[in-house]
């Protein structure tokens, strides 16, 4: 392989860049949205709990001094992590390209953004469903027959009493495509918001706005996770939880109380680098990545609701 050092491309940078920008079935950029880029590998950030609302003491005397604000959080380190991927492809395929008037290397580097996109929705997905990501008194595991899925359970009365756990009350909903099939349809929460059965489901909009939520994000995507070589087997990247989370769009690593955060470092970046070991007219690889990384902020500000759908 040659040992040409990378460097990156302005035009497939900003093919990179403007992909992460398009619409698709991810909602980790949602969930766990993205701050200010960091200037450093290794930064620090402000991690919450309960004594961040401890009640000040802000009396001041005549002539006193008044007391200084107490951030009561505990100052953490984080690494940046970096995440890409190569392609290699023969210089044929990049002339014929040109002959069709395709720009191959473009091509590749919009596949290998999509590929990071569905890990980076996995990682945020494991991150989310993860009970240790909450205080133990906001997590509540269902009953084998207890789930959303039940009609003669009171889903309402669940989630409603589950939102007033956490230390501030969540405004996001994030959930499965499949759990919201289910939910959206459970008997006794269609008729507290519709006020009878004769509709088949809530709408997301109705759901949010009955709850008192600014959002409601549904995870469709779908990842085969089974080792090279075997036929691949489709399953959820989002599993039988319900989260509510709340998210405060202002905040950042280190200001400000939100659930989690994603924190970059620079932009996306692509480049490729010819290689003359690929095929025999050698080729060029394409490089394309990002460098971030995902933190829980507030424990207590967010609450899991597990096993809500039979599976």
């Amino acid at each position: 392989m040659s040992t040409t050092p990378f460097v990156t491309q302005p035009e497939l940078t900003a093919i990179a860049i403007a992909y992460m920008q398009q619409p698709a079935d991810y909602i980790a950029d949602l969930v766990m949205p993205r701050v200010k880029a960091v200037g450093k590998r290794e930064f620090k950030y402000q991690e919450y709990g309960l004594e961040s609302y401890s009640r000040p003491d802000t009396r001041v005397g005549r002539k006193g001094v008044p007391n200084e604000v107490n951030w009561a959080s505990s100052e953490k380190t984080a690494a940046i992590e970096d995440y890409g991927l190569e392609d290699p492809i023969p210089q044929d395929d990049i002339d014929q390209g040109a002959r069709d008037g395709r720009n191959v290397t473009g091509e590749s580097t919009e596949y290998i953004m999509g590929l990071l996109r569905l890990d980076r929705e996995c990682r945020v997905a494991s991150i989310v469903q993860d009970a240790g990501n909450y205080a133990s008194a906001n997590v509540k595991t269902l009953t084998a027959g207890q789930g959303v899925d039940n009609d003669n359970t009171d889903a309402e009365s669940l989630i409603f009493d589950l939102l007033e756990t956490p230390i501030v009350r969540p405004n996001v909903a994030v959930m499965s495509r499949l759990v919201w099939s289910k939910l959206s349809r459970n008997a006794k929460l269609v008729k507290a918001i519709k006020g009878s059965l004769g509709s088949a489901k809530v709408t997301p909009e109705e759901f949010t706005a009955h709850f008192e939520l600014a959002a409601l994000h549904i995870g469709p995507a779908r990842v085969s996770r089974t080792p090279k070589g075997r036929a691949p087997s489709l399953e959820r990247v989002w599993g039988p939880t319900i989260a509510f989370h709340y998210r405060d769009l202002a905040a950042t690593e280190q200001r400000g109380v939100t659930w989690g955060v994603t924190v970059p470092y620079g932009t996306p970046v692509a480049g490729a680098t010819p290689d003359g070991n690929i095929g025999l007219r050698g080729g060029v690889r394409v490089r394309a990545g990002e460098s971030l990384k995902e933190l829980v902020l507030a424990k207590d500000a967010g609450c899991l609701l597990r096993n809500v759908i039979a599976v």
